[in-house]
């Protein structure tokens, strides 16, 4: 619940200190007028009209001293108070305008009661009008919140849309053309051997700076669908997600060593974006990897909650400067790599996982994932919609 510390500033700032003032003062007032009574012996301070008046201003009295410290704790804004005042204002002159008519109209036999009818009238006229204040109050707060609520929703759609629109140019434009300078670039590497060792080196360049915008565009894609609604947890086969990937990798770069220690079935709780954490924890375990025959172990340990996946490679380690913003989105991105870690982390945090280096040095780095685990059948169909987080690409 929100505060409002209301110490200086405008004077309709300090309403809820001027309420607890006005109520206490209104209790003193009451107290005084029971002890006067007594202390001059009065017949009408056993009367039951002012028994009556006595016990009708009690809650008027502390709604409006309540009504003070409720305004210092509360989620509305200090913006209401300025008609919350107006309205108690207001209802305390008007109660008071009225009772007075009555009296001249029924006129009192005594002073007491005339006192006693004012106090009366006021605790009465300012309780009502507070409390139609505050009532008033919430219901524009209310209104406020939603509209700036509908606001909010239609600008995550523009967005949305916008973003929509810049992955369709990304894929259908920029990617088209990154496979199409790779697709001559490899054929004139394949087919000219009159070639120099210089041209060739530019080709593979070309060849090489191409396939890396095809793999930043595929992590945008990636990206831009984990914002897109809500995301519905599924029971997916890691094992067989990682087998897929390991023979993807082994496929694309020979010489490697792959070795694994991985249950024939490991579940979890994520969806058809797990393979892509896998494949860039693998990919970048030997894109970076400058031993002579890159080596990668992957193991996987379920648990009762959790499943840990670790990927370690033999390559020359991170250095120190970049582990602390290893996961972190970059402005620029390097020649080697798309999206990367970054995209792995938000993958990991889609499926309330973790991921962490555990190691990194001349040996090698280790990472570690960990993902909730789907244990049965049933488990895994029971698993909520769960919202997504947006992310901005900039």
């Amino acid at each position: 619940m929100q505060r409002h510390e209301n110490v200086g500033g405008r004077p309709a700032d300090r309403l809820p200190a001027y309420l607890v003032g006005f109520g206490s003062g209104l209790a003193f007032v009451l107290l005084a007028e029971i002890a006067l009574l007594v202390a001059l012996n009065s017949a009408f301070v056993a009367s039951g009209r002012f028994l009556v008046g006595v016990l009708t201003t009690i809650p008027f009295l502390v709604g409006i001293t309540y009504a003070g410290y409720w305004l210092r704790s509360s989620a509305l804004s200090p913006a209401r108070y300025p008609r919350i005042g107006w309205w108690c204002l207001g209802g305390l002159g008007t109660f008071l305008v009225v009772n007075v008519a009555l009296m001249t109209v029924f006129p009192t036999e005594s002073l007491a009661v005339i006192v006693s009818w004012l106090r009366w009238a006021v605790a009465f006229g300012a309780g009502t009008g507070l409390l139609i204040g505050c009532i008033e109050g919430r219901a524009v707060e209310r209104a406020l919140t939603a509209e700036r609520a509908s606001l909010r929703t239609e600008h995550l759609e523009q967005q949305r849309d916008y973003l929509d629109y810049l992955n369709g140019i990304l894929r259908h434009e920029v990617l088209n053309t990154a496979t199409v300078i790779d697709g001559y670039a490899s054929r004139v590497l394949e087919t000219e051997s009159a070639l120099d060792d210089r041209s060739r080196r530019w080709l593979e360049i070309v060849i090489d700076e191409s396939e890396d915008m095809s793999t930043v565009i595929d992590d945008v894609r990636v990206l831009l669908q984990t914002t897109e609604g809500s995301y519905r947890p599924e029971r997916v086969d890691a094992a067989r997600v990682l087998a897929d990937e390991v023979r993807k990798l082994e496929h694309k770069w020979d010489p490697i060593d792959v070795e694994t220690s991985i249950p024939d079935h490991v579940f979890v709780r994520a969806d058809d974006l797990l393979a892509r954490i896998f494949a860039n924890l693998l990919s970048n375990a030997i894109e970076h990897n400058d031993a002579a025959t890159p080596r990668v172990e992957i193991t996987a340990e379920p648990g009762p909650e959790t499943v840990r996946f670790e990927i370690a490679d033999n390559g020359p380690g991170i250095p120190e400067s970049k582990v602390d913003s290893l996961f972190d989105r970059v402005e620029s991105y390097g020649s080697t790599h798309g999206l990367g870690l970054y995209l792995v982390s938000q993958l990991v945090a889609r499926y309330d996982g973790s991921v962490e280096l555990t190691e990194t040095g001349s040996d090698g780095s280790r990472f570690a994932v960990e993902l909730p685990a789907a244990s049965s059948e049933r488990d895994g169909e029971a698993l909520e919609e769960m919202p997504t987080a947006a992310l901005l690409l900039t």
